[in-house]
């Protein structure tokens, strides 16, 4: 299937001459990749993929253009080598990010009408909503391999009457959605980096969770 590479951050690269070289040698490997599983569909044969690798980087300085394909395969070739996208990514209206969503959506279905309608729910449970809400706020508010060492453990998950809200003499009684999650780590370091300055980065993966759980469940979430 058709691909691309996608250079982000191009605006700290100078001189942006740098970035064409980057290209050059992105776009051998990849070529060398098309030719190997061109190559191996014709005459298919059991290889790994380290030695496939291996392959690649030992010998696609070496190869050029049409190198090494079938008569009937270079229609293919020619039309899976990938495409090269540059963005910065800074600002809303930069051009290249404009580029990879518009190439993203082209991929993404053969037609303009979406299969699924988007007013229909999620097939997910509320735990694994809850689970994917927090995931996203610990990725967002965390760096590096900090999120990727990061474990999520349920202690509560109960919906109860928000008795708060009946107290103040409304007809209907609100509910209210208790969540207790542990989050658990490998090290003292990164105990610290989780919990950041007097607490903060901890507060800030709650109180950006609780606005979208309360969006996702429609309800006070505590």
């Amino acid at each position: 299937n058709k691909f691309a590479v996608v250079l982000n951050k191009v605006d700290l690269v100078s001189p942006k001459q740098k970035l064409l070289l980057v290209v050059s040698d992105v776009s051998a490997m990849a070529e060398s990749c098309i030719r190997r599983l061109l190559k191996q569909r014709r005459s298919p044969s059991k290889t790994r993929l380290e030695s496939l690798v291996n392959d690649v980087l030992e010998n696609y300085e070496a190869e050029s253009g049409f190198d090494g394909i079938d008569e009937e395969d270079i229609e293919d070739f020619a039309a899976i080598v990938p495409d090269f996208l540059f963005t910065s990514a800074i600002t809303k209206d930069d051009e290249g990010v404009d580029d990879v969503l518009n190439m993203l959506l082209d991929k993404a279905t053969p037609s303009n009408e979406w299969i699924i309608d988007p007013e229909s729910g999620t097939a997910m449970s509320p735990m694994e909503q809850i689970e994917e809400i927090l995931r996203e706020k610990i990725y967002r508010c965390l760096h590096r391999e900090v999120p990727h060492a990061v474990q999520q453990q349920n202690r509560l998950l109960r919906l109860d009457e928000d008795k708060s809200a009946s107290s103040k003499g409304g007809t209907d009684n609100k509910d209210i959605l208790r969540i207790r999650q542990d989050l658990i780590v490998r090290t003292k370091s990164h105990q610290r980096l989780v919990m950041g300055s007097g607490g903060k980065t901890l507060e800030r993966i709650r109180s950006t969770a609780l606005r979208d759980l309360e969006t996702a469940f429609q309800c006070k979430v505590d």
